[in-house]
């Protein structure tokens, strides 16, 4: 896989499995996302308020369901406006994602201005080289000498949208392939006994990126994948977890599509524990037993949807 084709080669693949979906389903989906947008133009969490991270997820499923909606053009007021410092690769992404969003979304009319300069660069840049260690990969803030899965795959795609190549790719991979585990797994941090569903995915994700997973280790995360499936019908977040939830249900059927596994779970399963994380009014579920939707799960769950029906027709 090409290291620039990742995040474009993900909405490809979900937009795809997403047409012809039912004017019912979208309308529920698009008025709960929109109806998380805050004056501001920001989309709130479960706290309230508007937040970065949340509206990565808003923006991103509304250029799904809804690429024309008028959401765009307020959220670009209310990027310009927020702080342009960011603390954490999980911020660089989300913001760097952000724009990438309103980038294709935000200027589709052409009434709407184009987007002002991106304020912001500088402090992306001068964080994601603060997370970089000397041995490859990044780590997850400031002074920590581990290097981790999920934020080594985030950093790899912030530099994906820089338009630049993670430094140090060589000693980055060599990293990420030592956190792989005696059962197909991989764990997010060196040192860390048990492999997690979250962590296989962003190493898996790098290691394909890169072209560094052996199909030997591609057939031993399909086997660590299938074992985690869950009574409910979803993924686990680890061996451990007591039942499925949304993120990991996304996460893990992303892999197994990514390295052909989609049948080493029951995919009819795995989509009861889909419907049954829909919540009626719109919106979707983190798990079984949560009371409330919001945009972040919302996207897991139209993006699981979107891979059911992709896998449905291979």
């Amino acid at each position: 896989m090409s290291p620039s084709s990742y995040l474009d080669l993900l909405d490809a693949t979900l937009a795809s499995g997403l047409r012809d979906l039912s004017t019912a389903f979208v309308d529920a989906q698009v008025t709960f996302v929109a109806g998380c947008q805050q004056p501001d133009g920001g989309f709130r969490g479960r706290q309230g308020g508007s937040d970065l991270y949340y509206t990565d997820f808003a923006l991103r499923s509304l250029a799904l369901l809804a690429p024309g909606h008028s959401a765009f053009a307020r959220a670009a007021g209310w990027l310009d406006r927020r702080p342009a410092a960011v603390s954490s690769i999980v911020e660089c992404f989300s913001l760097l994602s952000v724009r990438r969003t309103l980038e294709r979304w935000a200027t589709v009319d052409v009434q709407n201005p184009p987007l002002p300069p991106f304020r912001a660069l500088p402090s992306v840049k001068e964080q994601l080289f603060k997370n970089l260690l000397p041995s490859g990969g990044l780590a997850r803030f400031d002074g920590d000498a581990r290097v981790g899965a999920y934020h080594t795959f985030l950093g790899a795609l912030c530099f994906q949208m820089l338009g630049e190549a993670l430094p140090a790719t060589p000693a980055a991979v060599g990293s990420i392939q030592a956190l792989r585990r005696a059962d197909g797994g991989y764990a997010e941090l060196d040192g860390q006994a048990a492999s997690q569903t979250n962590a296989t995915a962003a190493a898996v994700a790098f290691l394909m990126m890169h072209d560094a997973l052996p199909p030997e280790d591609a057939a031993e995360v399909r086997r660590f994948l299938a074992r985690l499936q869950a009574a409910d019908g979803g993924l686990k977040a680890h061996a451990a977890a007591g039942g499925g939830d949304l993120l990991s249900t996304f996460t893990g059927l992303a892999t197994l599509a990514a390295v052909d596994g989609e049948q080493s779970v029951d995919m009819a399963a795995l989509g009861g524990f889909l419907r049954d994380t829909a919540d009626s009014g719109g919106g979707f579920l983190a798990c079984l037993g949560d009371d409330s939707p919001d945009v972040e799960y919302t996207y897991y769950g139209t993006a699981v949807l979107a891979l059911l029906r992709t896998l449905h027709g291979r």
